[in-house]
């Protein structure tokens, strides 16, 4: 089957919405028609579930439209020519009633074109809790320019300020929402730097909340776990709070090595030892060892597997270098997204260049034959589509739906051995 298009990715509005709704007791109101809340809703929900029912009867109250997140003033036409002031009055005065300790009032695009006041709207309905109103999320901008604007005015808004650092603590920045299994790469992050004795205090668009946030000033430093969102973050806490921040070399903590990397490289900041956090990474790859030892001694595999990847720079620069370094697999297609780090695009550039594999950079992941992806699910689904055999490891979304029950991360050497399963497992069916 032909493929016309690639797949439809977030923008800047989806961005400024997953930023707030990241945040645990905040709420977004979405100033636009019906359309633009169901998705929004339904992947904040999907990501971290706040309610125990499905049913949409359980959430017909107006503004909500059988679903628990992103109320929305569902613009018609009387609205854009006469304003939204009277509904979005109505749905301050029903959110108020929810016990949200921060509130962001979200233009559409189409709801910007209107000019109505949000920061007027907001002063005469809102008081004792920390709101803003965004008016524009920049039309045809990235998930990550929507995110970090955002995120920026949600800071702004709780007003922090500089204070005495905490010894040995940091902030994480960049995660969020859209991210596959983000909230348990948080935790494998405090886990391991908190076996070298450092302390994370915010991780802002990951399920912190609001009095978490304002404790962000106390961090000695800020890690840029993912540069393409978490960077304009760290940039505006340097400006702010004096706070300074690194953008670790070897990327996210992704496979064994840029796991150690990473923790290696946060750790020499502050003169501490890695060794606790490396000892679990030597004891995985012992782990990993004795399967892969088995697994290449009945099939010669995966050295040699093709595979693809469809990412951020950072997260692309650290799975490819550490499947082709560690399991030799052979890339097919790595594709960007709308949102790269430069510095990292760089490096993969580099990386791929040195192994005489220049020509798979920008090649489209759901159109190129492989073995193995990893990608979002609309993109394995695309494969699949085309009758490719190739096995699918998501990491990003839409998903395919499967429900992970079981807690799951990309991150650390946990991380490692869950990628390493799905691919034994994956090539044992793949042609």
């Amino acid at each position: 089957m032909k493929t016309c298009t690639g797949n439809i990715l977030p923008d800047s509005l989806t961005g400024a919405i997953f930023a707030i709704e990241g945040i645990r007791d905040a709420c977004v109101i979405l100033n636009g028609p019906t359309g633009c809340k169901f998705y929004h809703s339904a992947i904040s929900d999907e990501q971290f579930v706040r309610s125990l029912s499905f049913d949409p009867l359980s959430f017909s109250e107006q503004f909500y439209f059988g679903q628990p997140r992103v109320p929305t003033t569902y613009l018609d036409g009387q609205d854009y020519i006469y304003g939204s002031g009277d509904k979005l009055a109505a749905v301050l005065k029903a959110v108020l009633q929810k016990d949200y300790k921060l509130i962001a009032v979200i233009n559409s695009p189409g709801a910007a074109l209107i000019g109505d006041d949000l920061e007027l709207i907001l002063s005469q309905s809102v008081e004792d809790i920390p709101c803003f109103g965004i008016e524009n999320c920049g039309y045809s901008g990235t998930f990550g320019e929507g995110y970090g604007n955002a995120l920026k005015k949600a800071l702004e808004s709780l007003g922090l300020s500089a204070g005495e650092k905490r010894e040995n603590s940091v902030n994480l920045l960049g995660l969020c929402l859209q991210q596959k299994y983000f909230d348990q790469n948080v935790a494998e992050i405090k886990r391991l730097l908190g076996l070298c004795g450092i302390e994370v205090i915010g991780t802002p668009g990951a399920l912190d909340g609001v009095e978490t946030l304002k404790e962000m000033p106390k961090a000695a430093l800020n890690v840029v776990v993912y540069p393409e969102y978490g960077l304009h973050t760290a940039e505006y806490l340097k400006t702010t709070l004096s706070t300074e921040y690194i953008i670790p070399e070897a990327g996210p903590p992704i496979g064994f090595d840029a796991t150690e990397a990473f923790v290696t490289e946060i750790c020499r900041y502050f003169g501490l030892s890695p060794e606790p956090a490396l000892e679990k990474c030597q004891k995985a790859r012992a782990r990993s060892y004795l399967f892969l030892a088995r697994y290449a001694s009945l099939l010669g595999l995966p050295k040699g597997a093709v595979f693809s990847v469809k990412a951020e720079a950072s997260t692309a620069y650290a799975l490819v270098k550490w499947l082709t370094e560690y399991l030799a697999m052979v890339p097919a297609a790595v594709e960007l997204l709308d949102d790269r780090d430069k510095a990292f695009e760089a490096k993969l550039e580099a990386h791929l260049a040195q192994m005489g594999q220049m020509e798979v950079l920008g090649r489209n992941a759901h159109s190129t034959p492989t073995q193995m992806v990893f990608a979002d699910g609309s993109t394995i689904a695309q494969l699949r589509l085309q009758e490719c055999s190739c096995c699918g490891m998501e990491i990003g979304l839409p998903s395919l739906g499967y429900l992970d029950i079981v807690e799951k991360s990309l991150f650390g050497e946990k991380g490692a051995l869950f990628i390493l399963e799905n691919i034994m497992n994956g090539l044992r069916y793949a042609d």
